[in-house]
């Protein structure tokens, strides 16, 4: 009954447009006084203030500010030369630049919409000179720039990883595959536009020495996730230390080696970044109250029971992890619902014998398909802005993208192995 209660006050609070912070705060405060749980207010301030305050929680403006930076400067020009000379020659090889360089693009500075940003700004106006549809254009940025939440270093991995207690480090090994499996179908999807249309035929195969060069000139940057990952995965920095690195090796790249980025720039991006990660921690201290309460009333174990009630099998309860993040990514960013979903889906996971590393990469390219998917779709809203092109028209356009997507995300969560080769691997 309380579950119930708690998910109606949630939506109803959402769907009549209170703050996202102040409605998980209601939601976690009225249960106390209709069901006279006599839990002390005090509590809900010492939760809120205890959630935001443990010293790993420090990677998250880290990283924020890392991509931030590294945004900023000339990094993604650089990438999308890159991708233009790798995959430029294919049909719908246009399409092909946009993911692959959202993907490596994504491998330095883990957030969807600076992703879609760098990318879009540049991409969507050479497409639509190609002849492709400004609203297919839009939708493929703003569809492949969630790869890189998936792909590490990942922001929603890493608050998972500090919410579950899980390793943030298996968690980004556990990432490569599934980014490069939605990656692999989006750019399937571009061939058979580029194909289907002839806007896109593909032309001659760029030189070796020509593909080298721009490999060159994107290599530090490229380096990023390199420094990162390896430093995390051979032990010799924590995720957090391994945020702070980036930061230092994302100034160095963009200030010194490129030069691209004017050191009076800095007091601006610092205060972006300081807002963004503000409202992030807003949103960890409400959701840690929301947490402590779910907690105390045992509701994991009663989503647990009922789901035992339903079916028995591992393979039921993905599906319903599956339908319920896709249905709260309609009207949540990734961080909230990965904040307010995991305490309840990791011990029921754990209960089915569901690894809890494996859930946290399906969750992750769950919220993924909800930053592209109307009404709130993150990056659809900035491929809305830079391409011109109304919201709902480029969703119309995207549909053989979410179908991808879709058959992406059933792969990961019914295929193990794809994300837990690499952890077995490395254990």
């Amino acid at each position: 009954m309380i579950l119930l209660f708690i998910c109606a006050v949630f939506l109803f609070t959402i769907v009549i447009g209170i703050p996202l912070v102040w409605a998980i705060l209601i939601t976690a405060i009225l249960p106390i006084f209709v069901f006279d749980l006599g839990y002390p207010l005090q509590a809900v301030y010492l939760n809120f203030i205890g959630g935001v305050e443990p010293n790993h929680f420090i990677a998250i403006p880290l990283f924020i500010f890392a991509g931030e930076l590294m945004g900023r400067g000339g990094v993604g020009q650089r990438i999308i030369d890159f991708a233009k000379e790798a995959f430029g020659f294919l049909p719908g090889g246009l399409g092909f630049v946009v993911v692959g360089a959202s993907m490596l693009f994504g491998g330095i500075s883990g957030s969807a919409i600076a992703d879609s940003a760098a990318i879009g700004s540049v991409m969507i106006p050479n497409m639509a000179k190609q002849g492709y549809s400004k609203a297919f254009a839009g939708g493929l940025v703003a569809a492949a720039g969630t790869i890189g939440i998936i792909i590490p270093p990942s922001i929603p991995m890493l608050i998972y990883g500090f919410v579950g207690n899980v390793s943030v480090a298996d968690l980004f090994l556990a990432g490569v595959v599934p980014g490069l499996i939605f990656g692999l179908l989006f750019m399937a999807v571009c061939y058979y536009i580029g194909k289907k249309t002839n806007c896109d035929p593909g032309g001659q195969r760029t030189s070796a020495k020509a593909l080298w060069r721009s490999f060159v000139r994107s290599a530090p940057a490229l380096f990023m996730p390199v420094l990162i990952l390896g430093g995390i995965f051979g032990g010799l920095v924590t995720p957090t230390e391994a945020a702070a690195v980036a930061v230092v090796y994302g100034f160095f790249v963009t200030v010194v080696l490129y030069r691209d980025f004017s050191i009076k720039e800095m007091p601006k991006l610092i205060i972006d970044s300081f807002i963004t990660s503000a409202i992030v921690m807003v949103v960890i201290g409400a959701t840690t109250v929301l947490g402590w309460l779910i907690t105390l009333e045992q509701l994991p174990q009663m989503l647990a029971q009922f789901i035992n009630s339903v079916s028995e099998s591992p393979f039921t309860f993905l599906l319903l992890v599956n339908v319920v993040l896709l249905m709260l990514g309609l009207v949540l960013d990734p961080l909230p619902a990965i904040l307010l979903t995991a305490p309840l889906f990791i011990p029921t996971a754990m209960s089915f014998g569901v690894d809890p590393v494996h859930l946290g990469v399906i969750m992750t390219c769950n919220v993924a398909v909800g930053l592209f998917t109307p009404p709130v779709g993150a990056t659809l809203y900035v491929a809305s802005r830079i391409s011109g092109v109304g919201v709902l028209s480029i969703a119309r356009a995207m549909a053989p993208l979410y179908l991808a997507a879709i058959s992406a995300l059933l792969l990961v969560t019914y295929v193990p192995a794809i994300s837990m080769t690499m952890v077995e691997l490395f254990r």
